[in-house]
């Protein structure tokens, strides 16, 4: 959601004199040792974790193989885009009545990809329930605006009450369930958030936490959705508790996209996969925004401005990302398909969370299936 908010993000220079909301003081060292939930890791950075990782592969080949599931092959990374997410349900929902929709081994998700990612991970029966979110709802059910007290003293201009209790609704103890069943089996649901306070990039995997048994397996689930897809300084960040060598802290948490629009799988995991001669695997990147670089005539205005070199820098960074994992793909991976945004529509100068919006984003979605649409294209060889 990081991406289409950047006028008010740029309203927070006006805050400089604003007072931070204390907090419990923690140190590196009690960051690395700290746990969130009781049991398993259920956490690793996103970057420069490859032993962790390691053993969370190992443990993903032995279910699979406990369970008679072949390697993994097939990866589905949904991207943020706040409510242009409706695209990528329209992309699901088609694609099943279409036929021919995987099972996902592997779905990953940032900011709105992130709130899609368990319904797409459970498959076509959620479809319902996923058209319902991405075209029923308005910006009443995701924010209010509290402005003022953001900018002078709140920990930001919007609150996120409204997405809370719709997350609430639909992140229920039967869907953690189903989900920690698919992760018994060798699947993997994969959420990414933004650690401030660490300057990183932070991968949960969700089926470990539903799968977890712990009692706030349920309220820890529903952060990390939150968090995922909380715009810093717009939304406000989550703050989530942790515990190491008896000392409890918060550690706070933003957007995932503020480090990156999308994510696979770290590098050195790609690599192990692309070694295995039994695996001819498949990443689906749905992407929900446009990839190509846009013409603009820009204001000359200072929101305007910062607005724009914003979205510049984050708009090349993933498609700088994109080549990369194309190119990756050439050296044997697989296939790399790519869904995105391609044409306009009459109401894409709509506030956010417009729903008439929303639905057009939904039917851009739709048309996107094969053969005609990206779902029939091949990025990779």
């Amino acid at each position: 959601m990081i991406r289409y908010s950047f006028g008010l993000l740029s309203a927070l220079a006006l805050a400089g004199c604003a007072i931070a909301p204390p907090r419990v003081p923690y140190t590196l060292a009690d960051l690395a040792a700290g746990q969130v939930i009781d049991g398993d890791p259920v956490r690793f950075w996103a970057k420069g974790d490859d032993q962790a990782y390691g053993a969370w592969r190992s443990k993903v080949l032995a279910q699979r193989q406990a369970a008679s599931m072949p390697l993994p092959s097939t990866v589905l990374a949904l991207s943020g885009g706040s409510d242009k997410g409706a695209y990528s349900a329209g992309v699901l929902n088609a694609w099943s009545r279409q036929g021919g929709r995987p099972s996902f081994d592997i779905v990953t998700g940032v900011s709105t990809g992130s709130l899609i990612a368990p319904f797409a991970f459970l498959g076509e029966q959620e479809d319902g329930e996923l058209k319902a979110i991405y075209t029923g709802v308005s910006r009443k059910d995701i924010y209010h605006q509290r402005i003022l007290s953001g900018l002078f003293g709140g920990p930001s201009l919007m609150s996120t009450r409204p997405l809370q209790a719709l997350i609430a609704r639909h992140i229920t103890p039967a869907l953690l369930d189903r989900i920690a069943v698919q992760h018994r089996r060798g699947r993997r649901l994969l959420v990414m958030t933004t650690n401030l306070d660490a300057e990183r990039g932070v991968i949960w995997d969700m089926g470990a936490i539903a799968a977890s048994g712990a009692p706030d397996r349920l309220s820890l689930f529903r952060q990390v959705l939150l968090a995922s897809a909380s715009i810093p300084g717009v939304f406000p960040p989550v703050l989530i508790h942790s515990e190491a060598h008896g000392h409890r802290f918060a550690e706070m948490h933003v957007d995932g996209g503020t480090v990156s629009g999308f994510f696979v799988l770290p590098r050195a995991m790609l690599s192990a996969a692309a070694q295995s001669p039994r695996v001819n695997g498949t990443i689906y990147v749905f992407y929900n925004g446009r990839l190509e670089p846009e013409f603009e005539l820009v204001k000359p205005k200072t929101f305007d401005v910062v607005g724009r070199a914003l979205a510049t820098v984050l708009g090349e960074n993933d498609r700088t990302s994109l080549d990369d994992l194309k190119g990756f793909a050439r050296e044997g991976l697989g296939t790399v398909i790519v869904c995105a945004i391609e044409k306009k529509t009459a109401h894409d100068g709509a506030p956010l969370f417009d729903t008439t919006h929303m639905r057009e984003m939904y039917a851009l979605g739709e048309q996107q299936t094969a053969p005609d649409g990206c779902l029939g294209r091949r990025a990779g060889p």
